[in-house]
């Protein structure tokens, strides 16, 4: 092994011994040390021999201590760089880390070279097949910018584009796959979080900057329009923090896509040379302004800083106003594919929220609070559980039932397949069981919303979390007042939300009341501030037990985006442990008209109980419930007649 060198700071800070300790150094060069998010430090111990001196660098993020030497993709935590560092000799764990690393990087060098053997390059291609193929792909072509993606591969039958994705020394570590028809699910491989596929625009002669977008297509636009500057795909709009070093070297980055996941890249890469790129009338993409006739060049001109230090007059909310008034559709949020009632009501899954989940105890809380996650997942929202009322393993057998759709236990033989697809997904579990303090979990959470760009956390439950400890692990409020911690958890939570851009949905219990009384916002345990600080209360009726007919339903009862309240029936799946909306199948007359039938019904139902009351609005209460208006007492109480009403809509969709 090498012999140890020491590693001597980039900014040029004086330090006795082999390394020092991160993120508070006294640096001479601060305003230098601050522009960057990750430090940067010559001399790498294990291949510092064997390096040219301009490739002698290893990457240290200065928020996490992650490291990362690009030339042997040797990569780990602080702890590992230390024993790396300052040892003579390395233990058993840290060598086969390193042996580890090795085989993966050998392993792939190999399927990289076989990958190359059985694949041409784009430029070989006659121009003609170069105009089918990116027709079949659907991408603009120009005859001039093909030649500047040389290194982009095509598979012999002309169906898959292979993209190179290279560190900061221009080594290939992965690439990414994309399958004509199915261009919006790249497949990545190899070594592919340290890498990404970047190239330069024709006779640019800026260096310096890069223009980072969600897709190929992007780049080919901007190709096209000539726009300088280096061209950079980021897949999905994520930086892991290994990839930090490949952008090091630029000064300025202009982010152009959905704002909601560019501010936390922009957290990354340091605000202050990160300029976004606002939507305009609508078009978000590059593509989309491309498609729209609009100069990019321009757009690119009036690029605005990706965050502002002190917001003071409408002038500088007015940019993000508009953009909110023309992507309506965006601001609703993540539409639930498999509660379309709950997304016409809530309008979908936005980040900067808080949601306030409850019900009966046994209700099914998390076994709905998991489909409703799963069904964000699959539509990409990088979402972290945090389950500390039942085991990870038990939680993840749930939700792979669910997202198989059949029982596991009689379909061992497709375990597999369900497994791979499941793995896939952007799902990550905080390992806590029980009571925990308050400061630990949310540092847990902060560094898993850095690390994997966590857009949805759930905490299941509040309770079970608090357990009989004190607030943040202080020993003064272990015998405490109980709403006091549950209150100081709330309010974490719902800083965490709305300074982190980042959706939180908590889990409670309510207090225990009379199983014939409807629970409401003041149900939920402790004080009134769970049901203050949520943007949306959501609450598991279940009259099944209570009532002859009686159903399971959600009911809406807080909604601060739009204010729609109402109510979204719930019929369990055994077999696939689901809640979700269950698609009518019309295949037959005979089905037709039972469907008809149901319509009619609900109609007749509608007319049947309300008819009669034209005449007593004056002195009644009217509260509208979804689409239908139902009528309350001066009681407050519902009059038998909507009580029977509600009940025999609920049972239609039995007969659907």
């Amino acid at each position: 092994m090498p012999k140890k060198q020491f590693l001597k700071c980039y900014f040029g800070c004086d330090t006795e011994g082999p390394f020092h300790r991160f993120p508070y150094p006294e640096y001479p060069n601060l305003d230098r040390f601050n522009l960057r998010k990750a430090v940067l430090a010559p001399a790498c111990s294990l291949c510092f021999e064997e390096q040219k001196e301009d490739e002698s660098k290893v990457y240290i993020n200065k928020a996490t201590g992650y490291f990362l030497c690009p030339k042997c993709n040797i990569h780990g935590n602080w702890a590992t760089l230390e024993r790396i560092v300052k040892k003579s000799k390395l233990d058993i764990g840290t060598k086969e880390l390193i042996a580890k690393l090795n085989r993966e990087s050998e392993q792939f060098a190999k399927e990289w070279q076989a990958t190359l053997e059985n694949t041409v390059s784009i430029n070989a291609l006659e121009k003609s097949q170069c105009q089918e193929l990116f027709k079949l792909f659907e991408f603009p072509f120009d005859s001039d910018v093909i030649k500047n993606f040389s290194d982009v591969r095509v598979n012999d039958e002309r169906t898959a584009l292979i993209f190179p994705l290279k560190n900061s020394l221009d080594k290939v570590v992965g690439y990414r796959k994309v399958q004509a028809g199915n261009e919006d699910k790249p497949e990545c491989c190899g070594l592919h979080h340290a890498g990404l596929f970047k190239c330069k625009a024709i006779r640019s002669q800026r260096g310096d900057q890069a223009i980072l977008v969600p897709s190929f297509q992007d780049i080919l636009n901007l190709a096209i329009h000539k726009v300088p500057g280096n061209l950079i795909w980021l897949s999905n709009c994520t930086l892991p923090p290994i990839m930090l070093p490949t952008l090091d070297v630029y000064q300025k980055l202009y982010l152009w896509g959905d704002w909601n996941n560019m501010r936390s890249v922009a957290e990354k890469l340091g605000e202050d040379r990160c300029l976004f790129i606002r939507p305009t009338d609508g078009l978000v993409t590059a593509s989309e302004v491309a498609s729209a006739g609009l100069s990019l060049k321009d757009l690119i001109a009036e690029a605005k800083p990706a965050a502002h230090r002190s917001i003071t007059t409408f002038a500088a909310l007015r940019d993000d106003v508009y953009a909110d008034l023309t992507n309506i559709d965006k601001v609703r949020g993540v539409k639930w594919q498999h509660f379309p009632t709950l997304t016409k009501l809530l309008g979908g899954h936005r980040r900067g929220e808080l949601t306030v989940l409850t019900g009966p105890t046994g209700c099914g809380k998390t076994t709905l609070c998991a489909e409703m996650s799963l069904d964000l997942a699959q539509q990409g929202v990088t979402t972290l559980w945090g389950s500390f009322e039942i085991r990870n393993s038990r939680l993840a057998r749930t939700m792979l039932q669910q997202f198989a759709g059949v029982p596991l236990e009689q379909n061992l033989q497709d375990f597999k397949k369900y497994a791979d697809g499941f793995e896939k997904l952007p799902l990550y579990y905080l390992a806590f069981h029980g009571s925990q303090p308050i400061k630990v979990v949310m540092e847990a959470v902060e560094h898993a919303r850095y690390m994997h760009d966590i857009a949805h956390v759930i905490v299941d439950n509040v309770q079970f979390m608090l357990g009989m400890g004190g607030v943040g692990g202080d020993k003064n409020t272990e015998t405490g007042d109980r709403f006091y911690k549950q209150d100081a958890v709330i309010a974490a939570f719902r800083t965490f939300a709305t300074t982190r851009h980042c959706h939180v949905t908590l889990v409670m219990h309510p207090r225990k009341e009379r199983d014939s009384d409807d629970l409401s916002t003041s149900s939920i345990f402790g004080g009134a501030k769970a049901s203050q600080e949520a943007d949306n209360v959501l609450i598991i009726q279940d009259k099944r037990l209570t009532t002859v007919r009686g159903k399971k339903y959600l009911q809406v009862a807080k909604n601060r985006y739009s204010g729609d309240l109402g109510i979204v029936p719930l019929e369990f799946d055994k077999d696939a442990l689901s809640y979700q909306t269950k698609k009518k199948n019309k295949t037959t007359k005979m089905e037709e008209g039972s469907s008809s039938n149901s319509e009619s019904s609900e109609q007749e139902l509608h007319k049947e109980y309300f008819s009669n009351y034209d005449d007593m609005i004056t002195d009644r209460k009217v509260i509208h419930v979804s689409k239908t208006g139902l009528y309350k007492n001066k009681n407050g109480k519902l009059d038998d007649a909507t009580d029977n009403y509600l009940r025999e809509l609920l049972n239609l969709d039995k007969n659907r």
